[in-house]
């Protein structure tokens, strides 16, 4: 009998230590896949993991700039730091990404950090478009010029919204995006209305 004890604490604690055994949630029924907005962790050997596809339906955005009669906004996305955009399916050959910025400082403004020295603080936002089946940048989209503020204002004339044409398309695409020393920026992806 001590034997069959022994036997079976060491399974019980083998099978703790491997975590061969995972317990269910009450939450959810086997088979069932829940998704939520939390980062995932990676799976642990020996996990299982169901995964799902869903179609959601989702509303036109608004677009954030002004003159966008003739446009179908496909995705706006905004913010101040980098991040990755969703996912957008653009169903025609042509597109257009138009883009805008408001820089944290003026161009190339010298700055003294606390340690004395000085450096130069540049503000930058880089678009990648990301062909998302393959995930090969398409294009990488930047101001042309910069984001000089003082030389906006030197020459009487503000460049904002930026456009880009893009002649890819038939696909599905994201947005990696990233963003230094800006108070905001703002970005859209459309596509001309039919006539």
């Amino acid at each position: 009998m001590k034997i069959h004890l022994l036997i079976v604490i060491s399974l019980i604690s083998f099978v703790l230590a491997t975590g061969c055994i995972e317990p269910q949630s009450s939450s959810s029924s086997p088979g069932t896949a829940v998704t939520t907005d939390q980062a995932t962790p990676p799976p642990t050997s020996g996990s299982f993991i169901a995964a799902t596809t869903t179609a959601q339906a989702t509303a036109t955005p608004a677009s954030l700039f002004s003159g966008s009669s003739n446009f179908t906004t496909l995705i706006t996305v905004s913010g101040q730091s980098g991040k990755t955009s969703d996912t957008f399916s653009v169903p025609a050959g042509y597109w257009e990404l138009w883009y805008t910025a408001e820089p944290l400082t003026l161009g190339g403004q010298d700055s003294v950090s606390a340690s004395g020295s000085n450096s130069a603080l540049f503000p930058v936002l880089r678009i990648q478009v990301i062909d998302s089946n393959s995930r090969r940048v398409v294009e990488t989209v930047e101001p042309p010029g910069g984001l000089d503020k003082s030389l906006w204002v030197k020459s009487g004339r503000d460049p904002r919204p930026w456009k880009q044409k893009m002649y890819v398309g038939n696909r599905e695409f994201h947005l990696v995006i990233t963003a230094e020393h800006l108070k905001s920026y703002g970005i859209e992806a459309r596509i001309p209305k039919s006539s």
